[in-house]
């Protein structure tokens, strides 16, 4: 397995683009593929249209003392059929339920990362689909030389993010499933406060990347993304306040003051632990 692609999906069902941008990311995977061995995993973070896979999965699995439900084999192509998607084009399917209105994105990527076959994970969110030619040969390329790669997001308002941008990702971004593992992971303590996913993983990939200097990173322009339908996961986070709730678990956990701020936050200035390839 040369690459496997795990995809953060939530689908509230009345956003009238959210399918189609779904469908538009499986799509652009598998124009690209090549002669590649590719797998996709689908991290479902209870979206309300897709729970009838609570009453037909193929397995469960707990993550951090939650039950994740998991369809895979044949009742995951049935399943597929139902979505009009073609047969094949996914491994393996997770699917957090909602106890209560909160971002689970965290500790669903992690439970994909243990799934994962490849020692190559790319993360996209799933409106976020290829813009970029040869895009998959492209990061197998890069990740012969490095062992991060951020590519470049377009944002809805039809530009391209800069390399002097401070703002984190948590999609359009590949590495080494060893490096996810051995940096801890994606924080399971951003499900409190519905925020801070991007944050976290930056802040601990930095320092990791500052404890070994013979691993690289980059950020590039052969691998982009569009932003196609961003916004979904709205309603499940708490606005009031929330940049302050996110700043004190942030500080109470990683001892930074202040997330958002490239002067407090280091690894949000790429300049300082990533070369830029645009």
């Amino acid at each position: 397995m040369d690459l496997s692609i795990i995809i953060a999906h939530y689908d509230p069902g009345n956003h009238p683009d959210c399918v189609q941008s779904f469908h538009e990311t499986i799509k652009k995977i598998f124009e690209q593929k090549e002669s590649f061995s590719i797998e996709i995993i689908i991290a479902d973070d209870g979206s309300p249209p897709h729970s009838e896979i609570l009453q037909n999965y193929s397995d469960t699995r707990s993550e951090s003392g939650k039950l994740i439900y998991h369809l895979r084999g044949l009742k995951l192509q049935k399943y597929l059929e139902q979505l009009n998607l073609p047969e094949g084009c996914i491994s393996n399917w997770i699917y957090l339920p909602k106890e209560k209105p909160q971002m689970g994105k965290a500790r669903l990527g992690n439970a994909a990362i243990e799934l994962a076959k490849a020692d190559n994970i790319l993360f996209l969110d799933d409106d976020n689909y290829f813009i970029s030619e040869n895009t998959i040969s492209g990061i197998m390329e890069i990740l012969m030389e490095y062992h991060l790669v951020f590519g470049q997001i377009k944002d809805s308002n039809g530009r391209l993010r800069p390399f002097s941008s401070n703002r984190v990702q948590g999609t359009t971004f590949a590495v080494k499933k060893i490096i996810m593992k051995s940096c801890g992971g994606f924080g399971d303590w951003t499900e409190k406060v519905s925020s801070g996913v991007d944050s976290d993983i930056w802040w601990k990939l930095y320092h990791y990347f500052q404890k070994h200097p013979e691993l690289k990173a980059c950020y590039t322009s052969k691998v982009q993304t569009l932003d196609s339908c961003s916004k979904r996961w709205k309603p499940h986070i708490r606005q009031l306040l929330r940049h302050r709730a996110v700043r004190r678990e942030f500080e109470k956990i990683h001892g930074c003051s202040n997330y958002r701020s490239a002067r407090k936050n280091p690894s949000r200035v790429k300049a300082l632990w990533m070369e830029n390839l645009l």
